[in-house]
């Protein structure tokens, strides 16, 4: 036996050991007071939300500070209207119990579809088209009432622990008939439906206070919104950040919460096939236009029947958002 080969023997237990390790304190591996089974299913009525003929307009003047159109040396009223289209001629229906990801490149429009479903697009109007949830035109009033939005960005006090950040929403947000034993059941359910119960006393922390890791504080700030119980569940971006092994392991968390009977909608920016995988309905977006709408599986059969066959070992979300949004060789369809 070679001199070099009793090291590489003593490394591999030790290595396996990490890895193991950060498995399970990302939560993949349940721990053994935990099981597969959903702690936090969502006990209201199903939930259906339906965009029919959306076409949505945003005028780019009104993004220009004022100082910049100063400098034009013209009036305002000689500026006029630049309105751009972002999404056009969109229809999809999602219901509970699926997960709808919007995917596309940088600047295709996924941010602003869900905040026209959340009703906090500013600077755009919706020209045509309507969005209905459970058959009722969305308002403010109706989105606070059942969605719940995950924003991109994580904004969480980073000298509390998760519990206690939990805590401290749950008596804030939780209804005032809630005895102080039922919000601690609340939290407790909330921790233990999204796998926290490993880092529960541990300080979420931030990039400059040591805390939790990246994957688990994305898990807190679903958390906090799943405390209210919503019907709907939207995101933008969750994967953002995080490491293919994490992301991948909060998709798998996300599909569990659909299994509890919600309808979870997010945006993603190009993912990996494993996670292309677990979606149940894919919207695929491009500089205001619609390329695909319908079942993820369907999707590669679609494009092959178009004359676009994804090549074997390739991402489907890489080939046809690229191609796509480079050449401009698919047609847009809908469905």
């Amino acid at each position: 036996m070679e001199p070099g080969h009793p090291v590489l023997v003593a490394s591999m237990p030790l290595t396996c050991f990490s890895l193991g390790l950060q498995r399970y304190r990302d939560g993949l591996f349940a721990g053994p007071d935990e099981d597969s089974s959903l702690y936090f299913t969502y006990s209201g009525a199903p939930n259906v939300l339906e965009v029919k003929q959306l076409h949505y307009q945003v005028n780019m003047a009104a993004q220009v500070p004022w100082y910049e159109k100063l400098a034009e040396f013209r009036m305002p009223w000689e500026m006029g209207r630049d309105d751009v289209s972002v999404i056009g001629n969109l229809n999809l229906k999602v219901q509970s119990g699926q997960m709808l990801a919007v995917i596309g490149s940088s600047g295709c429009g996924k941010t602003s579809l869900l905040d026209i479903i959340t009703c906090r697009d500013e600077g755009g109007k919706i020209a045509s088209g309507e969005l209905l949830i459970n058959g009722k035109p969305s308002s403010p009033q109706l989105v606070r009432k059942c969605i719940a939005h995950v924003r991109q960005s994580d904004r969480l006090l980073p000298h509390l622990t998760v519990r206690e950040t939990l805590t401290f929403v749950a008596r804030l947000r939780l209804p005032v008939h809630f005895t102080d034993k039922q919000r601690e059941q609340r939290v407790e359910d909330v921790i233990a439906e999204l796998r926290l119960r490993q880092c529960a006393n541990t300080r979420v922390g931030n990039e400059y206070i040591r805390g939790v890791s990246g994957g688990e504080r994305r898990r807190v700030s679903i958390a906090v919104q799943l405390l209210w119980n919503p019907g709907i569940l939207i995101l933008d971006e969750p994967t953002s950040g995080l490491d293919s092994f994490t992301a991948h392991n909060l998709v798998i968390t996300l599909s569990r919460l659909a299994r509890g009977n919600r309808l979870v909608l997010l945006s993603v920016h190009q993912p990996r096939s494993d996670i292309f995988q677990l979606f149940d309905l894919v919207v695929l977006l491009s500089t205001g236009s619609v390329a695909y709408c319908g079942a993820a599986k369907d999707m590669v059969p679609y494009f092959t029947t178009l004359g676009y066959p994804c090549p074997q070992y390739c991402n489907p979300s890489d080939f046809y958002g690229e191609s796509e949004a480079t050449t401009g060789r698919l047609g847009f369809v809908s469905y």
